[in-house]
């Protein structure tokens, strides 16, 4: 854990002089609590135009993108081209309908609790990457966290 542990310390950094931005009513995901804190980052698709692109994000926080893309290269065994960057989100349970690969979890941070769920089994995502096909697989997290949780999502 600790070998991991390390290798997040420069995002951590990085984390710590943003302020990552609450969801809204009109950019949320369905079912998902209001105004909890998620970006994308990576590849994303324009909601009214459609095309795909380098996100938002991406662009606006060259450094943090950069510290993610490693941090995919180095616990993803499979080709990913986004990854979603939540701050103490409590999912509901779901299945990623949109996802077409893979799904690898990680989660770093000082917390407790908040843990992922799937199929009804807690997971351990404090570190160790975990990797499941979301879109087949119903999970969501426990609402016990206490602290300041991140995780990345890549897909």
């Amino acid at each position: 854990k600790y070998k991991m542990q390390s290798e997040f310390e420069k995002i951590e950094l990085l984390l710590k002089m943003i302020t990552i931005p609450r969801k809204t009513l009109t950019n949320n995901r369905r079912n998902f609590p209001v105004r909890h804190r998620a970006i994308t980052l990576g590849e994303t698709r324009g909601r009214f135009n459609g095309k795909t692109d380098i996100s938002y994000y991406s662009k606006k926080w060259p450094e943090l993108w950069a510290e993610v893309k490693r941090i995919g290269d180095l616990v993803t065994p499979f080709a990913w081209k986004s990854c979603h960057l939540n701050n103490n989100v409590i999912c509901p349970k779901h299945k990623d309908s949109k996802n077409a690969t893979l799904t690898c979890i990680i989660s770093f941070g000082d917390y407790t609790g908040g843990d992922l769920m799937i199929e009804g089994e807690k997971q351990n995502t404090y570190y160790p990457p975990l990797i499941f096909n979301g879109a087949e697989k119903e999970h969501w997290n426990t609402p016990d966290l206490k602290g300041n949780k991140y995780s990345l999502v890549f897909f």
